[in-house]
């Protein structure tokens, strides 16, 4: 099987390319990204510097691969609204147009579970019929779910391209690199008085592997991912042995935005601080019912690996 995958050279496409290296049933990989690899790669893969605003369906027509993997998203908050927008979603129709050009057979798109918001009337448990409303400064989560809404749409007019869309929590692990990651990595480590939600989160090897799972027996669907159950903000701080404050709401809410605005800190603005206000867990049972499929990890043990490796 011929695989290309977008964002190669990120946290979850490392892990991913280097699992596939390992794969007899995997003839060659295609990766693409900005960015240079992170590894060395194995002598199945191919990396190309290309920049996802730019088609590229000469590319993946001279591949022609079986799998298109979409992961390459931009992140970290940026002040540029629009020039982010543009990398998202004009990356996600060139990726949809080189799938449809080199007649691949299914296209996985990583979503995340950020699309649903977190809302102080948020269920205990998100759906994947649950209404999707991102919060409307967290772009990562907006251009994620309007990414969603162009695969949607790409879908109706391409019926013989299985397309899998996996809404993932935030992946942790022993290589983790995301927001959340980055947060604990700092001296201290500061928290909402008076909050203290249950967090998800699934483990970068439980990713890559139903990634596998779902190639080998070309799923297509959209998913809700996480680990087994949840952990508070407390009882992550009290494992990885970080220093904590507690301040009021209103108080952090102000000191984040003051330091976004003036360019202190470059890491969120204010809307950043619901995501650990307020609840926003989703379900797994769809997967678990549809496609007889459990994770290794918990969300619990997922944290414990990252930690693990900090301490």
């Amino acid at each position: 099987m011929k695989i290309a995958i977008t964002g190669g050279s990120g946290y979850v496409g490392s892990c991913l390319i280097k699992k596939l290296e390992k794969e007899a049933w995997v003839d060659s990989i295609l990766s693409l990204d900005i960015n240079p690899p992170t590894a060395n790669l194995h002598q199945k893969t191919t990396y190309r510097v290309h920049d996802l605003v730019n088609p590229f369906d000469d590319l993946m027509t001279k591949f022609k691969p079986d799998v298109l993997i979409h992961l390459s998203f931009v992140l970290k908050p940026t002040r540029n609204r629009e020039k982010t927008e543009k990398v998202n979603l004009q990356g996600t129709l060139n990726a949809l147009s080189a799938a449809e050009a080199s007649k691949a057979k299914q296209f996985i798109y990583f979503s995340s579970t950020t699309i649903y918001g977190a809302y102080p009337d948020n269920p205990i448990w998100l759906n994947e019929n649950s209404l999707i409303r991102p919060k409307s400064r967290f772009q990562y989560a907006v251009d994620k779910a309007k990414s969603e809404f162009l695969i949607e749409k790409f879908a109706s007019n391409n019926r013989s391209l299985k397309i899998l869309i996996l809404r993932g929590c935030p992946v942790m692990g022993p290589n983790a690199n995301n927001f959340i990651s980055r947060a604990f990595q700092k001296p201290l480590l500061i928290g909402l008085r008076n909050y203290d939600p249950p967090m998800q989160f699934i483990h970068e090897d439980d990713v890559v592997n139903l990634m596998e799972f779902a190639m080998l027996n070309e799923i297509s669907g959209t998913y809700n991912i996480a680990g087994e159950g949840t952990i508070t903000w407390s009882e992550m701080a009290k494992l990885i042995r970080a220093k904590m404050i507690s301040l009021p709401a209103f108080l952090l809410s102000l000191l984040t935005e003051i330091s976004w605005q003036t360019r202190i800190q470059s890491e969120s603005n204010s809307s950043g601080l619901d995501f650990i206000k307020y609840r926003w867990t989703a379900s797994t049972q769809k997967l678990k019912e549809t496609l007889n499929y459990q994770f290794i990890h918990s969300s619990h043990s997922a944290w414990q690996t990252f930690c693990d490796k900090k301490t």
